[in-house]
């Protein structure tokens, strides 16, 4: 997939309830641009929920188009800390392949800094968060699979 549609899948936070797992409401209160440089601030509501377990929390996201997505998450009770922060490269082919044959493709670097405000949740935590991680990052993948195949199936 290109910079500009990984990108796209990020920054659309509005539609993370309906593909990012344990992310069960996700609402986009303002969207401020930062003069004309491609670049805003979305104040923005994610609802989370594990079995019994549910939290809200507000996160600042600052988007610049097409390069990086970063949240910081703000008045929870579930996370003493919680940054997310996704850029993206696009990918250059070897100068020995033909460029028009191969699909876009960009590099993607993930960096995720928390810290849950209770002991119960950080011991939880330490336990699957790498699972959890790999299930975050399969679910933005098969969004972009849905959207752009789809879209290009249409066509």
């Amino acid at each position: 997939f290109s910079q500009k549609e990984v990108y796209d899948v990020v920054s659309n936070v509005k539609d993370y309830h309906l593909f990012v797992p344990f992310c069960n409401a996700s609402h986009v209160y303002s969207s401020t641009p930062l003069g004309t440089t491609g670049t805003y601030i979305m104040k923005a509501e994610l609802g989370v929920g594990f079995k019994l377990f549910e939290e809200k929390y507000m996160s600042q996201v600052t988007c610049k188009e097409p390069i990086m997505v970063q949240a910081i998450a703000a008045d929870s009770s579930l996370f003493k800390e919680l940054v997310t922060t996704w850029k993206f490269t696009p990918y250059t082919y070897p100068s020995g392949n033909l460029q028009a044959t191969q699909p876009p493709a960009c590099y993607v670097d993930f960096d995720i800094t928390f810290e849950f405000a209770s002991p119960i949740h950080a011991q939880a935590s330490s336990v699957f968060f790498d699972q959890i991680s790999k299930m975050m990052l399969g679910a933005f993948v098969g969004r972009c699979e849905n959207v752009y195949r789809r879209r290009a199936s249409s066509h």
